[in-house]
């Protein structure tokens, strides 16, 4: 059927390109739709950028990504000096009463204002063997005024010091690998991050192709099934002209209208499956329902012979699955390291200095110094109980959980070869389907030809030639359906090797800027970069 058109020559070109990413509000998380022409026409690659620019999944993903840089950031920060900056200001009044059994007055009453102002800075920096180095900086002034049954006085007090100190653990929570571990995790979870954003994006653009494909099938099914209605019907007439001149016998014509009708049904058939081809292809591109789409490409295929070995290489360099299971057997060694660290003594090498001046009123200031240096050790010796369970537990739990991360990636290897070799294998079985449907069909029209010419002579019999319409019409169906199998095993295989951007020249983002900037402002800093 020859669908009416608009072709939009240069909408999608200004959609793609030209409009701004939608943005997300606080006040209404939901983007505005663009408005769309009623009729449009739509080639493959234009869905595809479509549905990158507007497509709720996606633009969720990149959300989650800025939670994800910013704690990120923060992991980063480990070896980041740390400020703390402390003012305290407070005042107090105490009161007592003294009662005496005997000797002097009955009850002797007091009672003591104080006001103090105190700033405490401090600095700690912790470095990659486990230690922490800590400078602190105190400035405090505190008033008292006394008052006493018949006395009463006031005292001031002022602080100023300085001190540095530090502290090395040299067993527990010591040593370079120990404390770096953290990073190498943040790392390489922030590799996992980024590869679950790619599959992201390659599984919306799979689902894009396969709809789309769908539908640009149905289309194709559509116009092969009004072509077959449209012989159906010349043959009715045929048939008629000819049962009228004598020369074919009148129940002839019931096989003839059996035949429209069958080809009717079939057409009805086939525009409902398009129709809802084509709800489910507007529904994944997020275009509101009242708009038609016509896709335009064209049903060709290149022949593509993929090589396993060159594959499965590119597929354990690429593939999420295998590179998370190699991921988790990494971690899982650090887990135990870490576990076997957790087992060793506390022995801590522990030092500082300070310098500070006190100040008094009617009382003699003066300056204090200290230093210290020493060596701090302390023996667990769980025997019994839950401190025994509990200090064998982390490494017991170290070690199974590193046994298990092998089993899964000896299980995610076999899997992805597994998925790798059957991928090729549908890619070679569906290409040689199509090579054999198209011959096929071929043979039919040829038959056909042959077939039409009889039948209009008279020499072959009415059924005979319905039989030749119903198989070039199924010979014709069967080589676009192969097409669409083996385009769309090519694009699974795409999606397994995780090359579906490349494939497609899609530049692949790891953040969006526009959503950084509106959730945190001036604040992006504190994502890392």
């Amino acid at each position: 059927m020859k669908h009416a058109s608009l072709r939009i020559a240069g909408f999608l070109i200004f959609l793609v390109f030209c409009i701004p990413p939608p943005l997300f509000s606080q006040e209404n998380t939901a983007s505005p739709e663009p408005e769309f022409p009623s009729v449009l026409e739509l080639s493959l690659t234009e869905a595809i950028h479509l549905a990158l620019r507007q497509n709720r999944t996606i633009e969720s993903a990149y959300l989650s990504r800025i939670l994800e840089r910013f704690r990120l950031g923060q992991d980063m920060t480990q070896f980041s000096p740390n400020l703390d900056i402390s003012p305290q200001a407070s005042t107090r009044t105490t009161g007592t009463a003294t009662n005496y059994a005997s000797d002097g007055p009955d009850t002797m009453r007091s009672r003591t204002d104080s006001a103090g102002l105190s700033l405490v800075s401090t600095v700690s920096q912790k470095i990659p063997t486990g230690g922490e180095i800590i400078f602190a900086w105190e400035n405090g002034f505190e008033s008292r005024y006394n008052k006493t049954d018949g006395s009463s006085g006031e005292t001031q007090s002022g602080l100023s010091q300085w001190s540095v100190g530090f502290r090395q653990p040299l067993l527990k929570d010591g040593g370079l690998d120990h404390n770096t571990a953290p990073l190498r995790r943040a790392a390489m979870q922030e590799e996992n991050n980024i590869r679950s954003l790619r599959d992201t994006l390659i599984s919306t653009i799979s689902g894009v192709i396969q709809d789309y494909r769908t539908l640009l099938s149905l289309y194709q099914d559509m116009e092969v099934q009004e072509d077959a209605l449209s012989k159906a019907r010349e043959q009715l007439e045929v048939t008629r002209t000819m049962i009228e001149t004598g020369r074919r016998a009148p129940n002839e014509i019931l096989q003839s209208e059996a035949n429209l009708a069958r080809q009717e049904l079939a057409f009805e058939e086939a525009k409902a499956q398009m129709d809802d081809a084509h709800l489910a292809l507007l529904q994944r591109l997020e275009i509101s329902g009242d708009t038609t789409l016509v896709p335009t490409e064209k049903i060709i295929y290149k022949s593509i012979e993929p090589v396993f070995e060159d594959l499965m290489a590119l597929a354990l360099e690429r593939d999420n699955s295998y590179l998370s299971a190699l991921t988790s057997l990494e971690m899982a060694k650090m887990g135990l390291s870490d576990a076997e660290n957790q087992r060793l003594w506390n022995l801590d090498l522990e030092g500082g200095y300070k310098d500070g001046w006190n100040h008094r009123k009617n009382d003699p200031s003066y300056r204090q110094e200290d230093w210290w240096l020493g060596l701090s050790l302390k023996i667990p010796l769980p025997l019994y109980g839950d401190q025994k369970y509990n200090r064998e537990m982390p490494l017991l739990s170290a070690r199974i959980n590193l046994r298990k991360a092998n089993m899964q990636l000896l299980t995610a290897r076999e899997s992805l070869e597994n998925n790798v070799r059957n991928a090729v294998r549908q890619v070679a079985s569906s290409l040689r389907r199509v090579e054999l449907a198209s011959k096929t069909r071929q043979f039919s029209e040829e038959n056909f030809l042959v077939s039409e010419l009889q039948f209009k002579l008279g020499r072959i019999s009415n059924a005979d030639f319905i039989r030749e319409q119903d198989k070039l019409r199924d010979d014709r169906l069967a080589e676009i359906r192969a097409i669409m199998t083996y385009q769309n095993s090519l694009t699974r295989l795409d999606a397994l090797l995780a090359t579906t951007l490349d494939t497609w020249n899609i530049a692949f983002v790891t953040e969006r800027t526009d959503l950084e900037a509106e959730y945190l402002g001036n604040k992006t800093w504190m994502l890392h970069r």
